[in-house]
């Protein structure tokens, strides 16, 4: 970028700044104006794209680029709809015992036979 760019000013906190430093760091990035011009490109690809935002109180989870590439192979060959769809069902799998994903089976085929009946 040519020194006759616009100048800006943020504000920013010491955690945010922290995280920018991190990343940074992780990613080889030079300096925080390249950081900053990149992270607006993408906000703003994310957005024109329907990718859904972080909302409060979520999980953000940071995977290295094998595992990435993992989960757009699962994708790619029908595995699974989405990265996020996968991880979900393997945390589901890992949390839920065996026992209630298999009464909550039970409960609604249950509930389906009742509804068939009053049909």
């Amino acid at each position: 970028m040519s020194d006759d760019g616009t100048k800006i000013t943020i504000r920013m906190g010491p955690e945010e700044i922290q995280m920018m430093e991190d990343f940074m760091a992780d990613h080889d990035i030079g300096n925080r104006s390249d950081f900053i011009r990149d992270a607006i490109k993408g906000y703003i690809a994310s957005i024109r794209a329907g990718q859904p935002q972080i909302e409060e109180g979520g999980i953000f989870v940071r995977l290295s680029d094998i595992q990435m590439d993992a989960l757009d192979g699962l994708v790619r060959t029908g595995i699974t709809v989405s990265g996020e769809e996968f991880i979900r069902k393997c945390l589901i799998e890992k949390i839920v015992p065996k026992n209630v994903e298999d009464e909550s089976i039970e409960n609604a085929f249950r509930a389906a036979q009742m509804k068939a009946v009053y049909k």
